[in-house]
Parts: C-alpha cells; structure tokens; sequence
C-alpha cells in the first residue's frame, strides 16, 4: 500500500504538541510558589506560566511551564523575577524563551475555544476535548477544531480504519492531512448544500450522544454509503477519495 498523499483541504488541522523544555517545566508545588511571589513591578508571575498537558504510560498528565511571549524582552522578561531568574540559571546560555514553541500550533489553537487531541502513538485515536488554556505536550496529537462534525468524523470507525491502515506508513500527522473529510472540514456553514448540512448535524448529534453504532452510521450516510459495509471497502473507498481529492 503506498502513503496517501496530504489533501490541501486538511492544511493546518492537526499538530504534533509541543516537546517539553525541561528547564522551564515545573510541578504544581513549584509553580504555586511562583504565582504567590511578589514582583517589585506588581505585575503576577501567573501572566508567564502555563499548564500543560501530557499522556505518560498511558494516562493524562498535567504540569506547568514559564511561558514568556516571544515579543517579550529581556528587559520585559526579567520583571517577572523568579521565573526569569530560575531560566537563566537552568537554561543554556542563560536562555530564557521557549526554543521548543511551535508558532503555527499556537495560532491555530487561539482560534478555537477548545481542541481535540489523542495520545499520538495510541493504535487506535482516542480523541478528548481539552481546554483552550492547556498547551499539549509531544506526546499528543492535536486537531484544531472545536466542532462536533469534526469530533464525530475523527471519532467514528472510518477513521479508525484509515488510522491503522496507515500507522507503518505515516505519522499521526499525515494520517489526519491525508483523510478524506465528507467535504473540507473548514467549510463555512453557509457554504454547505441542504443534504451536507442536514448530515453534519446528525454527525452531531451523534457525537454528543455517545453512541457509536449511531455515530458510524451517520458518518457513513454522510458519504452517502450504507452503514454496514467490511472494512476492506471502507478502506477502499476511502483512498479513492483520497487520490480524488488529491488530483
């Protein structure tokens, strides 16, 4: 089987989360010492710490980083006092902004009020909203959509087959920019036919009903395919999209 091809329709949708940079990480301990610090300037070390989210053995895992905005100074930087002291004596070169953050992630997730994400090695997605507030560790797949159309899709068996069919062939990425959405996920509403509409909301209303037997059918139907077909088809059908789409 040879690797489907990313379809410009699925530009910008999913992200491998940021790797962490472990000078700047800290426990729940640590970063509570830090918030309740007072600073000469009287602004709140909360304005440059963040929580971030991780999958470690398999279970969700929160800690907290000192975030400094890229625009930031090291002059604006250093009025934060703790956490500008703490980077320049633990990172290298007395570095004290992120060289791990992703800007194109983080544009994409302020656009959206909350983001779908599932570990990225998991043999099969297992897809979870998480809140805007959260930055998503490496060990996380994201998808910059905070629909239900798109949670139903992604959650739904036809995903999941293109999923395992590609994992020796793609990353988690490039299985998300190579699938084959009914129509592009970033259609406008008002862009929709009557028929796309009334099957994205079947989507979901599925999705948010939790039934997955529901939730595969209406996905199905939204491809204007029956609900019971092997998955050797579905497959098929599926990477015919994709060279469609693709061409």
């Amino acid at each position: 089987m040879d690797s489907p091809a990313p379809l410009a329709a699925n530009a910008g949708l999913a992200f491998r989360g940021e790797a962490a940079w472990a000078p700047a990480i800290l426990s729940g301990r640590q970063a509570e010492k830090l918030v309740s610090a007072v600073n000469s300037c009287g602004r709140p070390n909360a304005d440059v710490l963040r929580r971030r989210l991780a999958v470690i053995d398999g279970s969700p895992s929160e800690s907290w980083q000192i975030e400094f905005p890229e625009h930031f100074t090291a002059q604006e930087a250093a009025l934060y006092e703790q956490p500008f002291a703490r980077l320049r004596a633990r990172a290298p070169e007395g570095r004290w902004l992120n060289p791990h953050a992703q800007p194109d992630l983080r544009r994409a997730l302020a656009r959206v009020s909350r983001f779908l994400a599932t570990p990225a090695q998991a043999s099969v997605p297992d897809w979870h909203w998480i809140e805007e507030d959260l930055l998503p560790d490496a060990t996380l797949l994201v998808v910059a959509r905070d629909d239900d159309f798109a949670q139903g899709v992604l959650g739904s068996s036809l995903f999941a087959v293109w999923w395992r069919a590609h994992a020796s062939l793609c990353d988690p990425v490039q299985r998300v920019e190579s699938f084959p959405f009914p129509w592009p996920p970033a259609t406008a509403l008002s862009a929709l036919t009557a028929v796309q509409e009334s099957h994205r909301h079947a989507i979901a209303r599925a999705s948010r009903g939790g039934k997955a037997e529901q939730l595969n059918a209406a996905v199905q139907a939204a491809y204007g395919w029956p609900a019971h077909i092997p998955e050797d088809i579905q497959l098929g059908n599926l990477s015919e999209l994709n060279q469609r789409f693709a061409g």
